[in-house]
């Protein structure tokens, strides 16, 4: 992906309206119709859009979230959101969730360059440490650990989907650390 990662374009909390707004509701969807684990059983229905980036729009516009969505070609290509404690004393730490690579995105590096803006905007902003939770075993899971989070906590029963049972790993790293992984 050399070449194409030259060409993706990186969006600091747009409004997530129109066509990014579709964009990210269509990377949850491609994700959560490939097995991804999200927290959704199912695609977003109308109104479950609606009220997902309602909230979104809501949490960015109140200082809450700071939301990265990339896009190739003014096609969605990624998106995550890192969420801001708004307690004084856990100021240093921000949770990353709703990690999003498209589907013909996986595999060329892309969570590697979104990491490296993630580090840069996590420094602008004071934070030292991603926080982050994810299904034991998923793609997430997987992905999380090459990049050097480790697990600190695991909760049993984290997740229900079909009537079963998946445990859920809590992870973390530091800000430095992780920077000091992907060589910057």
């Amino acid at each position: 992906m050399a070449e194409e990662s030259r060409v993706i374009e990186l969006y600091w909390n747009p409004a997530f309206t129109g066509a990014t707004g579709a964009g990210v509701l269509e990377l949850i969807n491609m994700t959560v119709a490939d097995k991804g684990t999200l927290g959704f059983a199912s695609e977003l229905s109308g109104e479950q859009a609606h009220l997902f980036l309602d909230a979104l729009n809501r949490k960015v516009a109140d200082g809450d979230t700071q939301a990265l969505y990339a896009s190739y070609a003014g096609q969605p290509a990624f998106f995550v959101m890192m969420n801001l404690s708004g307690m004084p004393n856990c100021r240093h730490s921000a949770e990353l969730a709703k990690a999003v690579v498209a589907p013909g995105f996986r595999g060329q590096g892309l969570p590697k360059h979104a990491l490296r803006a993630l580090i840069c905007r996590a420094r602008e902003l004071g934070i030292e440490q991603f926080v982050l939770d994810v299904r034991e075993g998923s793609r997430a899971h997987r992905l999380w650990t090459r990049y050097g989070f480790q697990t600190w906590g695991i909760l049993p029963d984290y997740a229900r989907v079909a009537g079963q049972v998946f445990a859920g790993h809590y992870m973390s790293q530091s800000i430095e650390v992780l920077a000091q992984r992907l060589g910057i």
